[in-house]
């Protein structure tokens, strides 16, 4: 939400100063300036980046390709073509609010998020509600939009693309450091710019960039871009990608605020009361955005054994590679035909190192299991990863989170 307050600003004041230059080059020298700031992760994560599986080499060049280049090439001359009188602003808006929609259903098909009815519910008020706070004055209908004037098109297609992208970088983050994923994205986007931007020629259109525009270009770089970025990847890791779609909606929240404050644009009736239903409609999201039953499978390896100094010995898998959420979970652990409850922690074990580890502590089970398989279902996730001061600390969390095993047995 944090991040979608900044891309407000973006929208509002900042982007609109740079009417007259190429959208390609205002996409390349945004990334590129973003790359600048974010580099030093590259060189510190390159160990765990250069161990990524090819499925997230994939994942990653989605992000790149759709959420860098595309969709902020074709949200920027969206709003371009809005100035130039072709579409209407309104329009634009409306149609990111296709956004969620296309995230929801990717999560569902790609990362098999299987959430409840509550939590689409709550997804489908807050998109609606979303569209009143945007048109609550204007009335725009869908009837409006001509689909054939490219403003709609750009709109559309930057929808789909920062879409899509949410459900792809929620794949990255799960097995790669936040601040790694977004230098790579900043980096790959800007080769990718730059070569658009030569097969175009506006490549020398750089020399048209004036100081006070340099100057928004570092701004955006700190807020809205790079800025924004760090933030939305840190928050990615910790939720579905199909409750972080519905949380950028705060997007219009934050817009019509900000309105208000600069331009005393005040909100009348209905947009006041779709505000609370949005507001309401996140809190409800963020209690019910919680992944229902997944299974995986994996091979038991030897650990480091620090489980077991501290009295809690647990069974390190092999399968790290999968689509959830860092965070403690209830699981049901099946081995050789019997089930036992556990809990499983899926997270980095060390932020500096950026390496991901999956071990499960199984309730009354002292069996030795290296190489045997495990087939685990997970049940609820009760709590993030954390780090802890001292071996005491971490004795004392367990057995709380061992409580919890108690509403399952």
């Amino acid at each position: 939400m944090l991040a979608a307050l900044l891309w407000s600003i973006d929208g509002l004041f900042i982007r609109p100063q740079f009417y007259i230059l190429p959208a390609e080059l205002v996409v390349f020298l945004e990334h590129l300036l973003g790359l600048a700031i974010l580099s030093p992760f590259i060189l510190i994560f390159w160990p765990k980046i250069r161990a990524l599986s090819r499925k997230s080499w994939l994942a990653l060049a989605w992000v790149s390709i759709f959420g860098g280049l595309i969709g902020t090439l074709f949200i920027t001359k969206a709003f371009f073509s809005a100035m130039d009188g072709n579409v209407s602003f309104a329009t634009v808006v409306i149609l990111q609010k296709l956004q969620p929609i296309f995230a929801l259903l990717l999560a569902r098909l790609i990362l098999k998020e299987r959430l409840g009815k509550r939590f689409y519910f709550w997804a489908a008020t807050a998109i609606i509600a979303g569209y009143f706070i945007a048109f609550g004055k204007t009335g725009l209908d869908w009837s409006q939009i001509d689909w054939r004037h490219s403003g709609a098109l750009f709109a559309f297609v930057a929808a789909f693309a920062f879409g899509s992208s949410t459900v792809f970088g929620k794949r990255i983050t799960n097995h790669l450091d936040y601040r790694a994923v977004a230098a790579l994205r900043f980096g790959l986007t800007s080769l990718l710019a730059l070569l658009l931007l030569i097969l175009s020629g506006s490549l020398s259109n750089i020399g048209l960039v004036s100081s006070r525009q340099w100057s928004l270009l570092t701004l955006i770089v700190m807020t809205s871009g790079a800025g924004a970025m760090f933030i939305y990847y840190f928050g990615l890791r910790r939720v579905p990608a199909s409750a972080a779609t519905v949380l950028e909606l705060f997007w219009p929240f934050s817009a019509i605020i900000l309105d208000y404050a600069f331009n005393r644009n005040y909100l009348n009736l209905t947009q006041l009361l779709a505000l609370v239903v949005l507001l309401f409609a996140f809190y409800q999201i963020s209690v019910s955005g919680r992944l229902k039953k997944m299974k995986f499978s994996g091979r038991v390896i030897r650990g480091q054994d620090k489980g077991r100094v501290i009295g809690f010995p647990t069974a390190n898998l092999d399968k790290v590679d999968i689509d959830l959420p860092h965070g403690i979970y209830v699981v049901m652990v099946n081995h050789n035909g019997r089930d036992y409850l556990g809990l499983m922690h899926f997270g980095f074990k060390d932020i500096f190192k950026g390496e991901v580890s999956l071990e499960i502590f199984i309730q009354n089970f002292s069996e030795q299991i290296y190489g045997e398989k495990l087939e685990v279902s997970v049940l609820e996730k009760i709590r993030e990863v954390k780090s802890f001061a001292s071996p005491e600390l971490l004795t004392e969390t367990i057995k709380k989170d061992l409580e919890v095993l108690q509403r399952f047995n």
